[in-house]
């Protein structure tokens, strides 16, 4: 990346900057998960009862806002460059930095194949007597699971390598035209253009989900009405209002919910079931649950108890 800017600089191409740009937003993306890792494990405070899991949201929004400013900027001065035409572009320079950043990007892809067709075994099991092969079965479907694991891990890692060597074979080839065309230098700026429109569209994912945390939306991969009545259908429970779902950042979800339960029920026993439909259905972890009789009247009544739609 640091590469980049500089050939990007000393080349006067806008092309090689604005990929740069979109190489820094897949930095932000890291440095910000190591540092939410790093918030994750502080102890919740008075203050902070959460903890510091949004810390995570607040930083790729931050990192977005910056990026976003800096790839306006390069669109602009694109802009100028083709209305004006009062530019030069360094074709050596441009070829030399392009040319590294296919050869880095194919090494890199070359790497990660590698890993994935090694991470690819077969595993067998001992026939001796039923423990040790109950726990030879375990064995083998957890490094199956493992495998499986970082196989998704390596092949997603390697299709956006595969995506950034397709950027810097697009440079390379606007090097080459600018180089035996110079005429054609317009080949720059356009690039500008095309790997903005990735930048934007790599990070608006991002920005989407950012939002969604921040404005305590219900998260993609939990259906509301599912999760209302899977409450509703436990044994007790005549009513299911006061839900909330939410997530405290991506990945981690939590729900607060009011039970209504009838005459004579034992409102432990629902609460422990209600927790354990959340968990093993839902995967979530973070619930706080009020138990309460039901009251017909009253909560019909209740704006608050309504569905929402």
């Amino acid at each position: 990346m640091t590469g980049e800017i500089v050939g990007g600089v000393y080349a006067n191409s806008l092309a090689l900057m604005t990929d740069a740009v979109h190489l820094a937003s897949d930095l932000a993306s890291f440095l910000i998960s190591l540092f939410a890792l790093y918030l994750s494990k502080k102890e919740p405070t008075a203050k902070f009862s959460f903890g510091y899991k949004r810390a995570e949201v607040l930083g790729a929004l931050i990192s977005i806002a910056i990026i976003w400013i800096v790839t306006a900027v390069l669109v602009y001065l694109a802009i100028v460059r083709i209305v004006h035409q009062d530019y030069n572009i360094e074709a050596d320079d441009m070829l030399i930095t392009a040319g590294c950043g296919v050869a880095f990007n194919i090494i890199m892809g070359v790497v990660l194949h590698s890993n994935h067709c090694s991470g690819v075994g077969h595993g067998g099991h001992s026939h001796s007597h039923s423990h040790s092969h109950n726990r030879a079965v375990r064995l083998i479907q957890g490094d199956k699971k493992q495998n499986r694991k970082k196989n998704i891990v390596i092949q997603a890692a390697f299709i956006h390598i595969l995506g950034d060597l397709i950027q810097s074979i697009g440079v390379l080839i606007a090097a080459y035209v600018i180089k035996y065309k110079p005429e054609y230098k317009v080949a720059d700026p356009i690039c500008t253009f095309v790997f903005s429109i990735l930048v934007l569209i790599t990070t608006a994912n991002v920005l989407k989900t950012t939002i969604s945390v921040i404005l305590e939306a219900v998260p993609n991969d939990i259906d509301y009405y599912a999760v209302r009545s899977s409450l509703h259908s436990i044994q007790g429970i005549k009513m299911v209002h006061g839900l909330h779902v939410w997530a405290l950042t991506p990945g981690t979800n939590a729900l607060c919910a009011h039970l209504a339960i009838g005459n004579n029920i034992n409102s432990q026993k629902v609460l422990t079931e209600a927790t354990k439909v959340l968990r093993k259905k839902y995967g979530i972890y973070d619930s706080t649950i009020q138990v309460e009789i039901y009251q017909p009247d009253i909560m019909a009544a209740c704006d608050q108890c309504a569905i929402p739609r």
